[in-house]
């Protein structure tokens, strides 16, 4: 017993100086020691001894992009034939039911025909630790780095590499029902390729290059098989790298509550509503108090398949002179079983984001005039997918994107026509 206790108060150290990198946000919820246990088991595909290997590869966006640099409607756009092709590889170990070591690494190539600058190998690999003390404290901590080329966000068409570094420790109390408590930390860098031209007048890089410090308090209680309503808050630091963009400097407080599904069943997905309150820290800043969201429900009834999607959140914004922007976007679509090999698909989403900082643009007549910029979306897709064996299957998509602005020369049309691989049939 003595051993087992120094083993485990090693390992506390050990999560307490890890080091990481991916997207983490207050609307995700946490996952109890059995549900990962249970989850790491149920999709091994090869298991030796207390090793678990779980392989995977994906096709996405093989086909044809109509407007590779996402070009304003009055400039000719830039077309090019691309794909990008993902091999991932998750291994664990799994130690007498109260450790669990995972290793994942997910390469990823883009690839353009002709638009050879454009082409890159995104990476992410992450290490994750869990350990189960006494049955009922879960402590882990995770490491994780990416380095990827895409679009980040609607504001940036152009792609551009973001290289993340993400630290997360974690302590619960969990019960045999898994309900759990606890609270968990984030330090994560972000550091953008330092190119220009788009959105603003300084490099990406310069606007938006910082070190995000937060702490947040969970609870998760199960009120059905594998659904769980949760609810949780913390406070945020955003410390900006470049001097120029150091008035940018700001914290936040943000609560979620909501109903988190499981990953399989008839309804899957998360609804999740929270209030957030943004501080810049230069008080001539506009700042942000109200709601946000980050809420997708996948809902299953006989041969239809519907998909709800809503998203209110608050993306730093590129431009010099404005913090952030409000993003708004909602979706529906559905799907038709044809049979229990083909499927039909349609989506239909609808973006909106919201400058709060007025701007000053020169209209043609010579004459100058502020704004509160405006953007819409309309994305809208049709897809049909081949079921090849068990889920997974191959679909061939349309889709179209209509971005106006009533900011000069961002309005934008594209469409891009392919196939994928999917295992969600």
């Amino acid at each position: 017993m003595k051993k087992q206790r120094a083993v485990l108060y090693c390992l506390l150290l050990l999560i307490l100086g890890l080091q990481a990198v991916s997207k983490w946000g207050f609307g995700q919820t946490y996952r109890t020691f059995a549900s990962e246990l249970n989850d790491i088991n149920t999709r091994a595909r090869w298991k030796w001894g207390p090793f678990r290997v779980y392989p995977s590869l994906q096709f996405t966006e093989i086909g044809y992009d109509s407007n590779v640099y996402y070009t304003p409607k009055q400039e000719k756009p830039v077309s090019d034939y691309t794909a990008t092709v993902s091999l991932r590889l998750d291994l664990s170990f799994v130690f007498s039911n109260w450790l669990i070591l995972t290793f994942s690494e997910n390469p990823a190539y883009v690839y353009y025909l002709e638009q050879a600058s454009q082409r890159y190998l995104n990476n992410t690999y992450s290490f994750n630790l869990k350990v189960l003390a006494f049955s009922r404290i879960a402590l882990s901590g995770t490491t994780q780095m990416n380095s990827a080329k895409i679009r980040w966000t609607g504001e940036i068409g152009t792609l551009s590499v973001l290289k993340n570094k993400e630290t997360t420790g974690q302590i619960f109390y969990e019960t045999p029902r898994n309900t759990s408590v606890g609270f968990t930390g984030l330090i994560r860098e972000l550091k953008y390729e330092n190119v220009t031209g788009t959105p603003g007048p300084d490099p990406i890089a310069v606007s938006l290059n910082r070190e995000e410090r937060s702490a947040k308090g969970e609870f998760n209680y199960r009120v059905f098989s594998d659904s769980f309503f949760f609810l949780n808050g913390g406070y945020s630091e955003y410390a900006f790298e470049y001097p120029e963009s150091r008035f940018r400097d700001s914290y936040s407080y943000e609560g979620y509550t909501g109903l988190r599904f499981p990953l399989l069943g008839r309804a899957r997905g998360v609804l999740s509503l929270g209030y957030k309150k943004l501080v810049p820290r230069t008080k001539a800043l506009s700042g942000f108090s109200g709601l946000v969201g980050n809420t997708g429900v996948v809902l299953r009834f006989g041969r239809f398949s519907y998909r709800l999607e809503y998203v209110r959140e608050l993306p730093f914004s590129a431009y010099s002179n404005s913090l952030f922007y409000v993003g708004n976007r909602y979706g529906l679509g559905i799907s038709f079983y044809l049979n229990k090999y083909i499927r039909l698909d349609y989506n239909y989403r609808h973006g909106r984001n919201y400058y709060p900082e007025p701007t000053l643009i020169r209209l043609p007549t010579g004459e100058s005039v502020e704004i509160n910029r405006l953007d819409t979306y309309l994305l809208q897709s049709g897809a049909i997918v081949i079921r090849i064996i068990k889920n997974t299957g191959i679909g061939i998509e349309v889709n179209s994107l209509n971005r106006d602005s009533n900011y000069p020369n961002i309005s934008l049309k594209r469409f891009f026509v392919g196939g994928y691989l999917t295992y969600d049939f």
